[in-house]
């Protein structure tokens, strides 16, 4: 049961889709005459979790809205759920298995669990959706909008629907959050470094370059 169909996701970006060794692992275990062959269930709410009469567990769930999903590629193997099992948005389905199930919701990461208190978060009301929805909210500088002078780097690192969870894209605003506490410290005579580091394209601060290569999520 997925709150979004992740298997049918696909994007220029590789950190908002599933690694191609996972997908090729879901065709063969989901491929006709795999057995036991997973169901894949998509868009559900869970809502709890009960214990069965007769032993085993049932997990109830509610139908989201349904979601609209872009073609796959021509090179791409088509993989997800028979629309025909897709329930009416609100209502429920359970789904009962004789082992407890595993809740893989992913990591709450170091910024909510060890610094909450010095950030605050996006939520439905944002700019952020989605997986970026719960994203610490920063300034233009990755800057915390809360507590002054806290600066965000690493794959915690979101603007707008512009993810920066990879490596390579996270490490192209350092220049940005090192000019702005240089600047803050009253060091103006950066604009050298800024250039070096501009032209070596790890000073990233304008995102349109973003949305021209990669979409949705830079």
């Amino acid at each position: 049961l997925a709150s979004t169909a992740t298997w049918d996701v696909h994007s220029a970006d590789p950190s908002v889709e599933l690694a191609p060794y996972t997908a090729e692992r879901l065709r063969a275990v989901t491929a006709p005459g795999f057995s036991p062959r997973p169901k894949l269930l998509a868009p559900l709410r869970v809502l709890r979790v009960e214990r069965a009469v007769g032993g085993g567990f049932d997990v109830v769930a509610s139908w989201k809205a349904a979601e609209s999903m872009p073609p796959p590629g021509p090179l791409r193997k088509p993989l997800g759920a028979d629309a025909t099992d897709r329930g009416a948005e609100g209502s429920e389905v359970v789904v009962h298995t004789a082992q407890p199930p595993l809740l893989c919701t992913g990591f709450e990461g170091s910024v909510a669990s060890m610094a909450r208190n010095l950030f605050a978060f996006a939520d439905a009301a944002d700019e952020a959706k989605g997986c970026l929805a719960g994203a610490p909210l920063l300034t233009e500088d990755d800057e915390s909008t809360k507590v002054a002078g806290v600066f965000l780097v690493g794959p915690a690192v979101r603007h707008g629907e512009h993810s920066f969870c990879f490596v390579y894209k996270f490490r192209q605003r350092f220049g940005i959050v090192a000019n702005a506490i240089c600047r803050g410290l009253g060091r103006r005579d950066t604009q050298m470094a800024v250039e070096v580091a501009r032209k070596m394209n790890m000073y990233l601060d304008d995102l349109k370059c973003c949305e021209a290569t990669c979409g949705e999520a830079c």
